[in-house]
């Protein structure tokens, strides 16, 4: 693919590609001159499994929403799933490559207080969004500390989740982080699996919002902003092609 493009071109291509293959973009907010936007599409055979994708929350980490373009633009996501897809959820963020929004909220860390007009208009888009539940919740992200690719994963289900075979493809592109202590947290060869929700003082990060809301298996991905920019989003796409297929 071509390098990564400035983010107002990049949610244009958002757009234009994921219309070209059948989701609808619904325009949930706008921060600044930024949109901020969805895009759904229901899953072709009965009962289609349920699956949440994110990126872009956090404006220093751009792969995230350069792997969800091109996963449209290669038509990748099988079309028996259904799709909640917000693509670039921090744009202003990512036009200045901060990780905040321009007055300075994390916002993945918003998700108890609800302070920024960014995470309020998100909240209020899954509220109208149809939800019910989910089989599968994605975050796309990045580590400006780590030297490998990791992941947490929220699964309080009876089903097993997909962790080890998400890392084996992840590993064709970027090694495994080893360190046994991540963010503060305990991993197991790239694993960060907490037997019951997290506390985070500072406020709720996305993925633990959408675990108390919808259930299923969640992912937070990570990978080390220190590499290619190719290789992350090389990376992270095939994170998410294994966790859905």
């Amino acid at each position: 693919m071509s390098s990564v493009r400035p983010i107002g071109d990049r949610i244009n291509q958002l757009i234009s590609a994921s219309a070209r293959i059948g989701f609808d973009c619904t325009q949930f907010g706008t921060v600044g001159s930024w949109p901020l936007i969805a895009f759904t599409r229901a899953g072709s055979r009965p009962e289609p499994r349920q699956i949440y994708l994110s990126a872009g929350i956090h404006g220093d980490e751009p792969a995230g929403p350069q792997a969800i373009l091109e996963l449209l633009l290669s038509d990748a996501l099988p079309r028996t799933h259904s799709y909640y897809i917000c693509p670039v959820l921090n744009p202003a963020g990512l036009a200045m490559s901060k990780r905040e929004n321009p007055q300075g909220i994390d916002l993945n860390r918003d998700y108890r207080d609800f302070r920024s007009a960014e995470i309020q208009a998100h909240a209020q888009w899954i509220a109208r969004s149809g939800i019910q539940s989910l089989d599968l919740s994605i975050h796309l992200h990045e580590d400006w500390e780590s030297t490998g690719f990791y992941l947490y994963e929220l699964n309080f289900t009876n089903q097993p989740g997909y962790a080890k075979n998400i890392l084996i493809a992840t590993s064709q592109h970027i090694p495994t982080e080893t360190a046994p202590i991540i963010d503060g947290r305990e991993a197991q060869n790239g694993i960060i699996r907490p037997k019951t929700l997290p506390e985070i003082e500072e406020g709720h990060p996305e993925a633990i919002y959408f675990q108390q809301k919808f259930g299923g298996i969640n992912y937070t991905l990570e990978t080390p902003s220190s590499l290619p920019i190719q290789r992350r989003v090389d990376c992270l796409k095939a994170a998410v092609m294994s966790a859905i297929n």
